[in-house]
């Protein structure tokens, strides 16, 4: 009972965590991007996720803190939709799940893999809830047109259920000391505010041109010294996990958008089916075969398929991004916990590093969501060489993130 509700509370907090971007509507103020926008709301979470694994231990706050965030998410889907009390209460399942997992390799690789499903399937549960409405139209629906959220709710009763009988069955587990160390906060505020100021810098740059801008963004990249730089301060070697994090998020940059039809809800549970499926598959293997370097090399191929972007090439991007990804990714992450036992904080930073930053290291930027991106003029930049340079250097950081595995392996382990 405790590796089924670790399991359900890990897809509830990867669904739950899945932010809507960077958006910024006119005010680009730092109070308005705090409040207002994806990245502030992303930002209290991995705190918060943070936090409660490196301090909270006792089993009776772990299962009443992971009980009550189910609820308000439950009660927040159902009766007054708020993006950010679902992304703290995501934030909350995610720590809490971390210290329940309590370094077992099975629970950690069920935590791991439900997470990354959740995240992958955000887009198909919103696809489920409003049938017949493509995604795009998404933010301009008025309430009578979105369906009732039906799929989060009863994941919420289910793991508040899950939780609650696992409490009463399994009471002999034993957790892991608190993490006190400057160290590890330093860690987690690199990455949580290092994601915000990204958001804020992304706004300026949209809203702050005098004539708006259309290409590519590359301001992105400057996240990824600030990644590492919360890898190496970790103490021992809970960085691994913050660069498999950073090698997930880059390789995320280049891979295609899986269309989902909304008119027909078969395609969108089949694509469910085939993602959860490819997770399972990364993670079974992560935990009989597990090698991080292994994984860092499937997902730098992964990057290089984003350079077939045209017929009919394009199909192996596809596929590399509906099944080698999702596969490999959830493989990296286990095998980085079997090959070096992680603390839950550590495990929750790495698993919050793709959700943390709400702006790809490159985003194709248009005049309108509207405006066919393929289309835009191209007189002042070449999309060829964007290409080349984006998807360079992709390779290259998920590259330098297995290297670094590598050094950080290295440091002793704690006692």
């Amino acid at each position: 009972m405790a590796a089924l509700s670790i399991l359900l509370s890990g897809l509830l907090a990867g669904l739950l965590s899945q932010s809507n971007g960077g958006d910024v509507f006119g005010d680009t103020s730092f109070v308005s991007v705090v409040f207002f926008s994806g990245g502030g709301g992303v930002a209290v979470a991995v705190i918060a996720a943070s936090v409660l694994a490196m301090v909270v231990r006792r089993r009776s706050i772990l299962v009443g803190l992971s009980i009550a965030a189910a609820v308000v998410a439950g009660v927040t889907a159902l009766l007054m939709p708020s993006h950010l009390a679902e992304m703290v209460a995501g934030g909350v399942l995610l720590g809490c799940s971390a210290v329940r997992a309590n370094g077992a390799r099975i629970r950690e690789a069920l935590l791991i893999g439900s997470f990354l499903l959740g995240l992958l399937s955000a887009g198909a549960v919103e696809a489920l809830q409003s049938p017949g409405i493509p995604r795009r139209y998404a933010d301009y629906l008025t309430e009578s047109d979105i369906g009732t959220p039906v799929i989060v709710p009863v994941l919420c009763l289910v793991v508040v259920l899950a939780v609650a009988w696992s409490a009463r069955k399994d009471r002999g587990e034993k957790n892991a000391p608190p993490e006190r160390s400057g160290r590890t906060v330093g860690a987690i505020l690199l990455v949580s505010i290092g994601g915000l100021l990204l958001a804020v810098l992304f706004g300026h740059s949209i809203f702050e041109s005098q004539y708006g801008f259309v290409g590519r963004w590359y301001f992105a990249i400057l996240v990824v010294p600030v990644l590492f730089g919360a890898a190496a301060l970790l103490p021992g070697r809970g960085g691994i996990m913050i660069l498999a994090g950073t090698a997930v998020l880059i390789t995320s940059t280049t891979t295609a958008g899986v269309g989902i039809e909304v008119s027909d809800g078969v395609w969108t549970l089949g694509l469910v089916a085939v993602t959860a499926v490819a997770v399972a598959v990364g993670g079974a293997l992560g935990v009989r075969w597990g090698r991080p370097v292994v994984g860092f090399g499937i997902l730098a191929v992964v990057c290089v398929t984003g350079l077939f972007e045209s017929q009919p090439l394009d199909n192996v991007n596809y596929a590399a991004s509906l099944l080698i990804f999702p596969a490999a990714a959830a493989y990296l992450y286990v095998a980085c916990t079997s090959a070096t036992p992680a603390t839950p904080t550590a495990l929750t930073l790495g698993l919050a590093v793709p959700v943390a930053i709400t702006v790809p290291m490159v985003v194709t930027y248009g005049w309108t969501a509207y405006t066919p991106l393929t289309t835009i003029d191209t007189s002042t930049f070449s999309p060829g060489t964007d290409l080349w340079l984006s998807t360079g250097a992709a390779v290259a950081i998920v590259v330098l993130a297995g290297v670094g595995t590598r050094f950080l392996g290295r440091r002793p382990l704690p006692n």
